[in-house]
């Protein structure tokens, strides 16, 4: 088939035509929906078959959209820093695709082969389609039934147990498919229901929402989406609001909806594809192996995948560069300009994913260079450079925006600290007497150390083989490996509360682990190969334990709540809105503050955004680092008085105060008792699950 030049201008014609009437005439939601999904997959289809010409064509329809998505993204947060995120600003932003559309046409589109299965087996396959398709279905349904507006530490106290079993039958099914099939389409909608399942857990069970920080930046993305810009201008999660609010502009769903739903989506349509890619064409896998290799991705616990937030975007934008990158490698994939994109676009969404992936793709670039010297001085100063890089690029931020970190040089003078603090993996093998709960944790744990030494082993004795560049991945968690000793020890984050002074050291560990990805899923795969080939009793073995490892890992990709993890944090529920919306109600005017945890802050921003700053300082305690949290602090741990709220008032001028305590709190029944002698008025919602204490100046 071939898509000419002026078939293609009158698609682009067309479509422009199509947009202009759902925003002007006709704003439907589902017409939006479903204009925006096929201009896309038009302009992917027409971009992807010109620039991966040895691709298939749904992986040249994926990977054109999803460099269509990556343009726009580039494209408008550029216009957020020079200009704003308006109308103009989203109409220009199909300029870059339409023109990069027209230069590929005319484009001819290869027909895919028909399916090469023999009649028997197609049947066999049918059949197992069929029990996975009903074991998915009963597997949503007890989602679907466990949806709640309660507040609960995990969803694994709301879910049914068999939803586990449910899991488990998928996982054996699913793998004996993928062994046994020669379709990549149908391996493929196989791959995308199940990780659409395991990623999909808290859009359905949590119904208001699930964790903290994506309240804040879904309060941002409305807040964007009505003014068209946000001042002071942060450097960073551009990138992904401008993808939120390009989604909204041109289809007027909810903008909640579409960051709830934008990393589930992106991940369960792009990588398994990217990954099955990466396997095949980088190490010479089999299609088979490569979409196995897919599959088992998901025997490593997920969580930074689980929530649309900017980390958990760039770093899926991070993973795609990857393992398209072993494809490049082998020069059987995407141009390294294509990666570069991708780079810039984790970049505008989150710099701690985005300035790794460049040290990579300039890494690679250098690589490339004939002349030895010039190759060696500019691999070996980029390595270094990149080693550090990450601690500077704080320190820069801190400057410039004023965000308070502290440096200490204390490891520099005494190195020996450094490994007095190293926390190195260790073999865990607890027992509790609980086989399937041992089994979880053991795997779990044991993670830690055998991801990375399986991961050399193989990069060392077998990636060798498939290319000369097997060491780069080995490099890079080597690099992000001394930015994390770096940011543990000389980099403190005084803007966060103490228990959250790691977070970001911990991001860059997990960051660090996703360049052994590849060498892993490669090392299970060829164990695999060798295995599969002996009698069916460790065929059936090895399906067992596969599957067990698949839904431990789903287990252990959520907040858990049992005899060996607890999980602290809380998600937002009714009473929280509920107490918020009180507050409101009852305040005299807008001059107000309130004391409160996370949770409820969270909820405040659900339901009024940004309404009210003192120059710099939110009216609810948000950051945990500020001032105002400090003081919600010493009214919940130490006692609440009368003579702390007035402080509160205090520090911003206002006349009243509002401390509200939830239920959960660890010493909530002492607090209320408390508060009840030092308070001038008190008020209970939801039947004593929060109470909200006022006090007046």
């Amino acid at each position: 088939m071939l898509i000419s030049r002026p078939i293609y201008i009158l698609g682009a014609i067309l479509f422009l035509g199509l947009q202009a009437l759902n925003i002007f005439v006709w704003p439907n939601p589902l017409f939006g929906l479903i204009l925006l999904l096929l201009g896309l997959g038009f302009f992917g289809l027409v971009i992807g078959a010109k620039i991966f010409k040895n691709w298939d064509r749904l992986e040249q329809v994926i990977w054109g959209a999803m460099l269509v998505l990556a343009l726009v993204a580039i494209f408008l947060t550029a216009c957020y820093y020079v200009w704003n995120l308006g109308a103009g600003a989203f109409w220009l932003s199909w300029l870059m695709p339409i023109m990069l559309g027209f230069s590929s046409a005319p484009t001819a589109v290869q027909i895919e082969e028909k399916d090469k299965n023999n009649f028997a087996k197609r049947i066999l396959l049918f059949c197992l389609f069929a029990v996975f398709a009903i074991m998915a279905y009963f597997a949503f349904s007890v989602l679907w039934a466990s949806a709640t507006e309660q507040a609960i530490r995990s969803p694994w106290t709301v879910i049914a147990q068999s939803f586990f079993f449910l899991v488990f039958i998928l996982g054996i099914v699913a793998f004996i498919f993928l062994s046994e099939t020669k379709s990549k389409k149908s391996s493929l909608l196989i791959l995308a229901i199940l990780s659409f399942l395991f990623l999909s857990i808290s859009l359905f069970v949590y119904k208001l929402g699930f964790g903290f920080d994506s309240f804040i930046h879904q309060a941002t993305e409305r807040y964007l989406a009505e003014h068209h810009t946000i001042t002071p201008k942060p450097f960073y999660y551009i990138g992904q609001y401008s993808l939120v609010t390009f989604i909204h502009y041109f289809t007027n769903l909810g903008v909640n909806l579409i960051d709830k739903l934008l990393l589930p989506t992106l991940t369960v349509l792009c990588l398994p594809a990217a990954i099955f890619l990466g396997l095949k064409h980088g190490f010479g896998l089999k299609q088979k192996s490569g979409l196995l290799g897919a599959l088992l991705f998901f025997v490593i616990p997920f969580g930074s995948l689980i929530m649309t937030t900017p980390q958990g975007l760039a770093n899926l934008f991070a993973l795609f560069i990857i393992f398209l990158s072993l494809s490049y490698i082998r020069g059987r994939g995407p141009t390294l300009w294509f990666l570069f994109v991708l780079a810039l676009t984790a970049l505008a969404i989150h710099p701690l994913s985005g300035i790794p992936v460049f040290v990579y793709l300039f890494i690679l670039l250098f690589l490339k260079i004939k002349k030895r010297p010039i190759k060696i001085i500019l691999t070996a100063a980029t390595a270094i450079l990149g080693a550090v890089s990450l601690p500077l690029v704080f320190i820069l931020n801190s400057i410039l925006s004023g965000t308070a970190i502290e440096i200490t040089s204390i490891i520099l003078k005494s190195p020996g600290i450094l490994l007095a603090n190293l926390n190195l993996p260790r073999i865990f093998s607890e027992s509790h007497f609980s086989s399937l709960i041992d089994f979880v944790y053991v795997y779990g744990n044991n993670l830690a150390w055998l991801l990375p030494a399986v991961s050399v082993i193989v990069a060392v004795f077998l990636a060798r083989k498939f290319t000369k560049f097997w060491w780069l991945g080995p490099l890079m968690f080597f690099i992000l490996l001394v930015n994390y000793f770096f940011l543990q020890n000389t980099v403190e984050f005084s803007f966060l509360i103490s228990y959250e002074q790691g977070a970001y050291a911990e991001r860059v560990l997990s960051l660090a682990q996703f360049f052994l990805y590849p060498f892993f899923l490669l090392g299970l795969v060829w164990w695999l190969a060798k295995t599969w080939k002996g009698p069916w009793s460790w065929r059936v073995v090895l399906c067992l334990f596969f599957a067990g490892c698949l839904t431990a890992s789903l287990y252990l990709s959520y907040p858990r709540h049992d005899a060996l993890g607890i999980s602290k944090g809380i998600n937002v529920s009714k009473t929280d809105i509920a107490a918020v919306q009180w507050v409101e109600r009852d305040a005299p005017n807008d001059e107000f503050i309130v004391l409160a945890n996370q949770t409820v802050s969270a909820a405040a921003l659900h339901e009024f955004g940004f309404k009210k700053y003192y120059d710099d300082m939110f009216y609810y305690p948000i950051p945990t680092g500020g001032q105002l949290y400090d003081y919600y602090l010493k009214m919940s741990y130490d006692a609440p008085s009368a003579a702390t709220a007035k402080l509160a008032m205090d520090l911003v001028d206002v006349d009243y105060a509002y401390f509200i305590i939830n239920d959960y709190w660890w010493n909530a029944e002492k607090i209320i008792e408390h508060a009840k002698l030092q308070t001038d008025s008190w008020h209970e919602i939801d039947e004593g699950k929060i109470y909200i204490f006022k006090y007046l100046r």
